[in-house]
């Protein structure tokens, strides 16, 4: 049947596609995903602790966004200034000494934390 051999095709040119990454600068991805990641780090520094349950939710999916915008999966870029996926999982986590020492670790940074 025409219909198959057009599903097998598409599939094949399908994940080419899904490998495929697009560069595009972390601002223009912050701004499409309507996070900012320079005050998601201050909110988290100024906030009084313990969190709410909803401060820590709201924070995390900030931090899991900027993680994402700036050490994707897969490339190697574990070692970024500040690592917002350690301080998304210790946030997650809610283990708070971790959460500070990495928050220590981000006003270290050089430059623009992003």
């Amino acid at each position: 049947m025409f219909f198959a051999g057009v599903v097998n095709g598409a599939s094949s040119v399908d994940t080419d596609l899904v490998n495929e990454r697009f560069t595009t600068r972390g601002h223009d991805m912050e701004t499409h995903w309507r996070v900012d990641c320079i005050a998601t780090l201050g909110a988290l520094r100024t906030t009084n602790r313990p969190l709410s349950a909803q401060q820590r939710s709201a924070l995390a999916s900030d931090l899991r966004k900027c993680s994402f915008i700036y050490q994707p999966p897969g490339t190697g870029r574990d070692a970024h200034c500040p690592d917002y996926a350690k301080l998304w999982r210790a946030l997650e986590a809610e283990e708070d000494p971790a959460l500070d020492h990495s928050l220590k670790k981000a006003a270290a940074c050089p430059g623009p934390q992003q």
